[in-house]
């Protein structure tokens, strides 16, 4: 009796909602149907349909016509109570728009992996190569050493050079002031003698950049070492938030 009731004064919102008597012809025969339903339980096994016609009323039936099978409907179980929502159909543009968005969460997490699997190559490295903290401290100092060997021995052939091209520089003003020309070949040692000091000086720049690198990656190694080593994290953990202590 409940579930008639609740069914009857559903058919009576139907009813009010389409007052203008053409409508009232074309809902009538829906309203009578679902209140033949409701004295009848048996006959709505199969299952009543309710959807919204092309004017904005409420319709039910066992069948939808086939121009709203795409906009989406409630189904209303023997009992009178809605049991399913049917969405509409998705628009080719919604449809394009759900793939772009699949598309970025399956390459997010394929970077995700990619990240992780690194992560994890990295720690094994750093457990697998250092005991303490001082092993690492030695590499880096090691590192540094052979760079900053290369950087003396390249400003010792700086200075050389230059002492060179002080010479030539004067060989040349010696000529301007005897009123002579400087004579090509003089010119062209010196420009070439200009460019290997303005190499090697752009060497030296890089190296002390490969230096200044080399303190921060290790820098950064240490931390996670540390890290590693407390169990703050495990190998192969992305997170940059500490875990909780584990209480005593």
């Amino acid at each position: 009796m409940m579930a008639n009731a609740t069914l009857i004064r559903g058919c009576n919102v139907v009813m009010r909602h389409s007052a203008t008597p053409g409508k009232m012809a074309r809902i009538l025969p829906i309203v009578l149907m679902l209140v033949g339903f409701a004295g009848n339980p048996g006959a709505v096994s199969a299952g009543i349909k309710c959807w919204t016609n092309k004017d904005g009323v409420r319709e039910c039936g066992d069948r939808m016509p086939p121009e709203y099978a795409q906009k989406g409907h409630e189904e209303i179980s023997e009992s009178g109570v809605k049991v399913k929502v049917i969405e509409r159909a998705k628009t080719a543009q919604e449809l394009k728009e759900a793939r772009r968005q699949a598309a970025e969460r399956a390459e997010s997490e394929r970077k995700l992996r990619a990240r992780a699997s690194k992560q994890l190559a990295h720690d094994q490295v750093l457990l697998h190569t250092f005991t303490t903290e001082e092993d690492l401290l030695l590499a880096r100092d090691g590192k540094l050493a052979v760079i900053e060997s290369r950087i003396k021995l390249t400003q010792n052939r700086v200075a050389k050079m230059e002492a060179n091209l002080e010479q030539l520089v004067n060989k040349a003003a010696k000529q301007e002031r005897g009123g002579k020309p400087v004579n090509e070949d003089l010119r062209k040692r010196i420009a070439n003698v200009e460019q290997q000091v303005r190499n090697h000086m752009a060497y030296i720049d890089d190296r002390r950049q490969e230096q200044d690198e080399i303190r921060q990656r290790f820098a950064d190694d240490l931390q996670r070492f540390q890290d590693l080593k407390s169990g703050k994290v495990k190998p192969g953990d992305l997170s940059d938030e500490p875990k909780p202590e584990a209480e005593s």
